[in-house]
Parts: C-alpha cells; structure tokens; sequence
C-alpha cells in the first residue's frame, strides 16, 4: 500500500517491513506488524489498535471505544484514547498521553516525553471505573501526571524502577 489506508466496518493489517501513510478505520481495528513505519497517524473508533515491535509512527495513535497496545519504537506525538486502555512496551512517546475512562501500563523502559492526563468528570452523581496507572520496568514519564477531575479515584503504581520526574496531581502513589 502506498500512501493512506483507510476503511469503514472493517479491519486493516499492516505487514513487517511494510512503510505506509496514516491508517484510519470506523468500526474496525488496526494491527501493525514489527519493523513498520507509518508516516501519519494511528487511529478508529470502535476498535483497537495492536502495535508490533521497532516500529515508528511519525503521528500519533488515538482510539475512541478501544485499547492501544504497542511493543517498542517511536510514535512522535501522542497517545489517546476514550473508554480503552493504553499498554505500552519500549515505547517512546514524544508527546502526551492521554485517557478518559481507561488504565494505562508502562513496561520495558517505555518513556513519555509529556504528560499523562486523565481526563473525564463524574457525570450525573456516578462514579467513572477506578483507573491504574502502572509505570514499571525501568519507564519513565519525563512530565507530570495530571488527573483533572479531583473525585476521580486513579491509583499510581510505581515498579521495577518506574520513574516520573515531574508532579503526580489528583492521585493515590503506591511504590512497589
């Protein structure tokens, strides 16, 4: 494939190797095998999206209604979703990360340049899941990790040489 690749109710795979442009689909998910190097950005709504490894995004990766998982690489902006979680393995981060009602993981020396940020209130006297934030394994968050609703009940498990260097903001630290 040259260039975009794009799909409504359907799923797209990308294979090792492979160089394309951004990937988008609704209703569907996204697999990205090792070695691929995608020059937009990573994104569905009602999907997932599945990330091999020494891989390198020049975008970033977002998903409404799905998990993000990624081995290790580079993805220069961000990392979004709603109502999904985010795992990352050895991944870089240039920018932000960021999630409305889902637990991240940071594992294998993953780093975040920016931010981690929860975002979401309660709505109408219900109380959102209780969100995890793990960083572990040597991987550090170079920012802060911003919770910004303050009755949001989110947890910040610190392992295995996990770091964040900058403030911790609306959340519990538990250092294991």
């Amino acid at each position: 494939v040259r260039g975009d690749c794009s799909t409504v109710n359907g799923r797209i795979t990308v294979g090792a190797g492979s160089t394309v442009g951004r990937l988008g689909t609704v209703n569907g998910s996204i697999s990205v095998a090792d070695e691929v190097r995608v020059d937009g950005d990573v994104e569905t709504v009602n999907g997932s999206l599945n990330l091999g490894s020494e891989i390198t995004i020049e975008g970033g990766l977002e998903t409404v209604n799905g998990s993000i998982e990624c081995g290790s690489g580079l993805v220069n902006t961000g990392v979004s979703t709603v109502n999904g979680s985010i795992s990352l393995h050895g991944t870089r981060v240039g920018g932000s990360l960021s999630t409305t009602n889902g637990s991240v993981s940071l594992r294998d020396g993953a780093r975040i340049a920016g931010d981690v940020v929860i975002k979401g209130k309660d709505r109408r006297g219900a109380r959102k899941k209780a969100i995890e934030i793990r960083i572990a394994g040597g991987s550090v968050v170079e920012g802060d990790i911003v919770v910004r609703d303050p009755g949001r009940r989110v947890t910040v498990l610190l392992a295995g040489g996990g770091t964040v260097m900058g403030e911790i903001t609306n959340a519990d630290v538990v250092t294991d």
